[in-house]
């Protein structure tokens, strides 16, 4: 086995289609595809690679997206970039042939370069072999929508929130679906949540470009509720056959709790499942520092999956580094 660090244009297509298929077929996400890559490189101005391993066949076996920003002397390497909304990263690879293990080893970056590693959602336990590393455990929750419907709605959400979801059809929230068109209702509700809790928006052409190539092959859709015809919260799902991911939330300030948060889920995970995702993810919990959100998530679905991230920062880019933020201005 071999890994190699290929920048995007290096990738060819050949290579781009055992890439997608290596997703497909062993649970990678929508966040891993070079397609979604490419709208997050193009969006925030990073450096596109892949380390892509590969068998003594040549056959890829595994894949890893990274984003580089330069910054001085040092760069900044992500896999994926959180501050840039996309949640996981990681490798993808082909457990019949790999470990995650054998797979970090092989991971090798620049002498100026640090690496912030965030996972796929789902973990091997052999990522703790390495005791160099230290590992900071996350999670999320997911749905299996390989249930039939009744039996989410009955046995999987709480009764809690299906009161909610009830209350909400008696006061009258109106839940619509958008396509790309949707994002001119939604994009004030964000900003307008970002505002509240001091969080900078990201460019609006990241949304747009996503939305607009994703919603042509059914992989994404806005969901907006609206009261007395006023829009008054809203959700964006992004994902494959594989998940399909609850990815961004907002509401408009001061408007009532009517259970509009809980019928704008029920819609989404039944919109997921005719879509033929496997899975629904509610898209991290953090029980200690969101203990509401964690609780409402939580509701829908019992079913945690771990994640995890790490850091690798060679000691000539913490020199690099150190001398920079004395010297360089």
């Amino acid at each position: 086995m071999k890994v190699i660090r290929k920048n995007i244009s290096e990738i060819d297509n050949r290579e781009r289609r055992e890439i997608d298929k290596l997703i497909e077929n062993n649970c990678g996400l929508i966040f891993h595809e070079i397609e979604f890559n490419k709208i997050v490189s193009e969006s925030f101005n990073t450096e596109l690679s892949y380390f892509i391993a590969y068998n003594n066949f040549n056959k890829i076996i595994g894949i890893c997206p990274l984003h580089t920003i330069k910054k001085g002397l040092v760069k900044l390497t992500y896999s994926n970039p959180t501050i840039f909304e996309v949640p996981y990263g990681g490798w993808v690879f082909d457990k019949s042939e790999v470990s995650i293990y054998e797979l970090i080893k092989q991971m090798k970056i620049g002498f100026n370069e640090s690496l912030i590693y965030w996972s796929n959602i789902q973990i091997e336990e052999d990522i703790y072999k390495d005791n160099i590393l230290k590992i900071f455990p996350h999670q999320t929750a997911i749905v299996d929508l390989s249930l039939e419907e009744d039996t989410i709605w009955k046995n999987i959400i709480h009764s809690k929130r299906r009161n909610m979801i009830r209350k909400a059809l008696k006061s009258g929230i109106n839940i619509k679906s958008y396509g790309v068109e949707g994002f001119d209702l939604y994009y004030p509700l964000m900003i307008d949540m970002h505002n509240k809790i001091g969080l900078k928006s990201k460019p609006n052409n990241f949304y747009r470009n996503a939305l607009d190539i994703y919603f042509k092959k059914k992989q994404t859709i806005i969901f907006l509720a609206e009261k007395d015809n006023e829009t008054i919260s809203g959700i964006i799902l992004i994902g494959n056959k594989n998940v399909m991911h609850y990815w961004q939330g907002a509401s408009k300030k001061g408007v009532p709790n009517l259970g509009q948060g809980e019928l704008l889920q029920w819609e989404a995970i039944k919109w997921a499942k005719k879509s033929g995702s496997q899975y629904y993810d509610l898209c991290v919990v953090e029980p200690e520092r969101l203990p509401y959100i964690a609780r409402f998530k939580l509701s829908f679905s019992k079913n945690i999956v771990p994640f995890y991230h790490f850091s690798k920062k060679p000691i000539t880019y913490r020199v690099l580094s150190r001398m920079q933020r004395c010297f360089i201005r």
